[in-house]
């Protein structure tokens, strides 16, 4: 069984963390870390980096726990592709990490990784699902299939998600090692 408690209080240095570009703002709010070429299919993240963002965005809500409870920049990775993210994870146990909280993706991104993330890699920890940001709106809601999964390889399709804000307190309050 996984000793979340042992993991925040003496083992918090082996974590890691990946959080999706999709959880980025889209039309409400414009990302200042977005560019004309790529939009938000980017790792760029002002926060990550140490800077200020007033911009409204899940993602930043996450990473602003992450860093108050210690996360370095080298241990959070935003995910702009699987193919950038295996890399990363297969690097970082190398280098002696054991755990990802969170690990923040689609139900279709999770489904697709999770055998490789846990059974071939062998990390353990928590995993987060994102949310609809309109769940009526059927056209930039979360991936509906694994082709429209698969088709995010390549460019932005303007998926309007979310990280929960339960889902980022619930985070907070494992890291707080408020949680059994």
């Amino acid at each position: 069984m996984l000793d979340l408690k042992k993991i925040v209080t003496s083992e918090l240095d082996k974590t890691v963390a990946f959080l999706p570009y999709c959880a980025k703002p889209f039309e409400d709010f414009e990302c200042p870390a977005n560019d004309s070429h790529c939009e938000r299919k980017n790792q760029r993240c002002i926060k990550v980096s140490g800077g200020e963002c007033n911009v409204p965005c899940s993602l930043g809500k996450m990473v602003d726990v992450l860093k108050n409870h210690g996360f370095r920049k080298d241990q959070i990775f935003i995910i702009d592709s699987d193919s950038n993210l295996f890399p990363w994870l297969i690097k970082k146990k190398e280098e002696g990490y054991k755990y990802v909280i969170p690990g923040v993706a689609c139900y279709y991104g999770i489904g697709y990784a999770l055998d490789f993330i846990g059974r071939e890699l062998g990390y353990s920890g928590c995993i987060v699902l994102l949310e609809d940001y309109i769940p009526g709106d059927t056209k930039h809601g979360v991936c509906r299939s694994i082709s429209d999964y698969m088709h995010m390889e390549k460019t932005d399709k303007g998926k309007r998600t979310k990280i929960d804000d339960k889902s980022i307190r619930l985070i907070e309050k494992i890291l707080d090692g408020d949680y059994p």
